[in-house]
């Protein structure tokens, strides 16, 4: 077996971005809070019923870290990195900031060490994914064998992944697809996502929102008849049972922080258990929407 020191997660430099907190409750009138607004998650096929609300949670969380993109972007983030005695398993994200739906085919993926080593590089067939939605951020899991690696010994006290393109270069996001299609890259299949997701980060983000009620705008949309749907990630990470009340003010805010829709909501009837993650959804009428044509490029939620 290879000798590496290992760094689960990629410490690529990253702009600082809010966690989404939105609520931490002191004594019984929770603080006024904004949600950041981050890409909202997608799971290939059938893989979003086999994800638990704490691990979507984490995966949330961690996506709101990662490095801005720029518009029409297809980037992609390692977060975990483990080694057993065939090669490495990489999980990663892969975040698609382009208006339209992408189908990517075949990827070749670069793993880079902390002195800017190529250390491993491998092919992968995406298509059984089928399609990332437009504005969407995707969890997927790499297996790069021993056989694909072209050094004997790495450190990995900083690493990061990315596409291999055609012209030789190594990039974490890209605007085009042009993939380097070299025959001397391994075939191998993609772990699913499913498997795992997130197991270690998810202690990282407890401990972090330790003792507070937190929440993350996960999506937005119109619904059928023209009302505003909102999905919220609610997590009580105290050590008792947290409930709503009555009467709890829900504002959406859009990019230029107008207010676009205003409601008080009867949540009386919610109770989080300690150290696990609620979802609630929000309805406002499209007679009561305060702004015609809102830029939700980005969004939050005030919370009173």
């Amino acid at each position: 077996m290879l000798s590496f020191f290992k760094k689960l997660r990629s410490s690529e430099p990253k702009q600082e971005t809010e966690a989404g907190s939105v609520i931490e409750e002191t004594n019984d009138t929770p603080a006024e809070e904004v949600a950041s607004a981050v890409l909202p998650l997608h799971f290939p096929q059938d893989v979003d019923t086999g994800i638990s609300m704490e691990e979507r949670y984490v995966l949330q969380f961690f996506v709101g870290e990662l490095p801005e993109m720029a518009e029409g972007e297809l980037s992609i983030d390692g977060y975990k990195l483990t080694q057993d005695e065939a090669g490495m398993v990489l999980q990663a994200i892969m975040r698609n900031n382009m208006d339209a739906d992408i189908e990517v085919g075949t990827v070749p993926v670069v793993l880079i060490d902390a002195h800017h080593n190529m250390v491993a590089r491998s092919m992968f067939d995406l298509t059984s994914f089928g399609e990332i939605p437009a504005r969407t951020a995707m969890p997927c899991r790499f297996f790069l064998p021993y056989s694909d690696f072209r050094v004997q010994q790495a450190d990995f006290s900083n690493w990061m992944v990315g596409f291999h393109m055609e012209d030789g270069r190594v990039m974490r996001a890209v605007t085009e697809l042009d993939f380097e299609q070299s025959g001397d890259f391994s075939q191998d299949e993609h772990v699913e996502a499913q498997d795992q997701q997130v197991l270690d980060a998810i202690e990282r983000a407890i401990h972090e929102t330790e003792g507070q009620v937190n929440m993350f705008g996960t999506s937005l949309g119109q619904g059928e008849h023209g009302e505003l749907v909102v999905e919220l990630l609610l997590r009580n990470g105290k050590d008792e049972v947290v409930e709503l009340t009555d009467g709890m003010v829900f504002t959406v805010l859009d990019a230029a922080r107008d207010e676009v829709a205003s409601q008080a909501f009867d949540f009386s009837a919610v109770k989080v258990e300690p150290k696990s993650v609620q979802r609630l959804v929000l309805e406002y009428d499209a007679a009561t929407l305060k702004k015609a044509e809102p830029d939700f490029s980005e969004w939050s939620v005030d919370v009173k």
